[in-house]
């Protein structure tokens, strides 16, 4: 039986002032926040490894899940930066549900061979499953990322809030500011680009692991 097995890291996480604060946050995100919301996906819930690193399982059929999954994890730690490699594939021994760290296979080998590539910066998520498209997915990654960095605060703000709201009525409303301003600033920000990108990964991911 083959899993989607997904690691991630704290880069840099001893240069930071507020180390001990972000494990302790880091800890509660992974171990309670994750596990609850996403908890039909996994196979063997996510389990903080060391004070900055994780892994978790998912049944393959939700590898399609994982960049939702990843994308929770980052939000609900900003600005604190992660690395993240997701990988597919059988385990060795086999998962127990309540705690991840007792189970090993090439799911996980994969996983760590993706995060050594997202720590070279190319992007902070990377795939590896084995298939000829995971360069291809990694690349569109890289481009959202690239698409991200260059957004203003303000951009940041509006998509953020539009992303939880599902409305631009709502989100001009929450904000103060018109509704033609919210569709000028998803549209400069290139959020459409972004979304449809995302959908891209997920709907191939769906595909395959059916």
């Amino acid at each position: 039986m083959e899993y989607c097995a997904i690691i991630g890291d704290i880069a840099n996480s001893r240069k930071l002032d507020n180390r001990l604060e972000v494990q302790s946050k880091f800890i509660h995100v992974i171990e309670k926040s994750v596990n609850e919301n996403y908890s039909r996906y996994i196979a063997s819930n996510f389990t903080v490894t060391l004070g900055d690193e994780f892994q978790g399982l998912l049944y393959k059929e939700y590898t399609h899940s994982s960049y939702e999954i990843i994308r929770f994890i980052k939000k609900q730690l900003a600005p604190v930066n992660l690395v993240f490699g997701v990988g597919v594939g059988a385990m060795v021994i086999e998962p127990e549900h309540e705690i991840s760290i007792r189970s090993d296979g090439p799911a996980y080998y994969n996983a760590r061979s993706a995060v050594s590539k997202a720590k070279e910066k190319k992007p902070s998520i990377c795939y590896y499953t084995g298939s000829v498209e995971d360069e291809l997915i990694n690349s569109i990654i890289y481009l959202i990322e690239g698409i991200e960095k260059k957004m203003t605060h303000k951009q940041q703000e509006v998509i953020e809030l539009y992303r939880r709201l599902k409305s631009q009525s709502k989100t001009a409303e929450k904000l103060n500011i018109m509704q033609s301003t919210v569709s000028r600033i998803l549209n400069n920000a290139g959020y459409y680009q972004i979304t449809d990108a995302e959908d891209t990964i997920s709907a191939y991911y769906k595909k395959i692991y059916k």
